[in-house]
């Protein structure tokens, strides 16, 4: 039969719970030392157990985080800008928990077609911008509806000033700057749900190019 660590029992704390005593494990020499953890023959040791965060090995940023009850949390983001009130600036942080992501790559390619042949020449002229669509849902820890965060993320789409995307998963795709444009914010209607609970559509797409030299 394949091992398995479907159903893990440990034995130690079992021997404690039911004897009242702990047990030992003798090596190869005759010496006894106390048992703390026993480890099956064939079933490999999982060095990352519930509850680890993982890291990029590229940006240093985690690819999950732990939610308030314990929970694992994978691919969370956060958008992050400012917006322009009165004479001043003022910062807008919006993190998002329980969403999905989804990259576009796209290259601009032309194709001339070849006399007597099959096919056609392919010439690769530049890549597109990476486009990002993410589907999630604005939460209130309170149970009401999530104004602020509503507020927020209309204001992040009119916004003229820089936009940002970060999350472990969406900046393997974007530079050190993590520059976006915001091009469209749909919040669907939702009917016999939770109040407290706003789903929404966002797209957008890097922004890699922030200046240009006119020649």
């Amino acid at each position: 039969m394949t091992p398995t660590t479907a159903n893990v029992i440990n034995l130690v704390d079992l021997y404690k719970e039911y004897f009242g005593r702990g047990s030992y494990v003798v090596n190869k020499n005759g010496e006894t030392s106390p048992a703390e953890e026993i480890i099956y023959s064939g079933i490999a040791r999982n060095e990352r157990p519930r509850g680890t965060i993982h890291f990029s090995n590229r940006t240093g940023q985690p690819f999950n985080k732990i939610g308030k009850y314990g929970q694992d949390i994978w691919f969370p983001i956060e958008l992050k800008g400012t917006k322009l009130v009165g004479d001043s600036l003022e910062p807008i942080s919006i993190p998002i928990d329980i969403c999905t992501v989804s990259v576009n790559l796209v290259s601009t390619i032309i194709r001339t077609p070849v006399t007597e042949r099959i096919g056609t020449v392919k010439e690769i002229i530049s890549h597109d911008d990476y486009k990002f669509t993410i589907r999630g849902f604005l939460t209130s820890k309170d149970r009401t509806v999530p104004e602020d965060q509503i507020l927020n993320l209309k204001d992040l789409r009119n916004s003229t000033q820089e936009k940002t995307l970060h999350g472990g998963y969406p900046e393997l795709f974007l530079d050190e700057t993590c520059r976006i444009v915001i091009s469209d914010v749909e919040f669907p209607e939702v009917q016999g749900k939770n109040h407290w609970i706003r789903p929404f559509t966002l797209t957008c797409e890097s922004d890699f190019i922030t200046d240009l030299e006119f020649i």
